[in-house]
């Protein structure tokens, strides 16, 4: 993923968890803020709960291919942050390429209203 597209710094992920939505799988949680520029752009929290440095650093590689892979299902002009869940690991990326359809489509599904 290019750097251009990922959220480093940690008043812009502050921003998403305040004033952003949310919604909850069984093995992550989608944080989604609508934003002025164009293009999409991902953020990715680990927290000590999912194991340790090795764990979570794979983690965070799964969650970048699993939105690599999946970026039609991101809506442009958006900032997203995901956050696995401590079972997160113990999943297939086929389970967790579903959970993270059924997380998008039940954001934007909600989004419309």
């Amino acid at each position: 993923m290019q750097k251009l597209y990922t959220i480093k710094k940690n008043p812009d992920f502050k921003k998403v968890y305040g004033k952003g939505r949310s919604v909850a799988g069984y093995s992550m949680v989608l944080y989604y803020l609508p934003v002025k520029t164009t293009g999409k752009r991902f953020g990715f929290s680990v927290g000590k709960k999912v194991g340790k440095a090795v764990v979570r650093n794979r983690v965070k590689r799964v969650l970048k291919e699993l939105c690599r892979l999946n970026q039609q299902w991101f809506k442009e002009g958006y900032d997203y942050i995901l956050i696995p869940r401590k079972g997160f690991s113990d999943r297939s990326f086929q389970q967790l390429r579903d959970d993270l359809g059924k997380l998008t489509g039940k954001a934007f599904k909600n989004e419309g209203k």
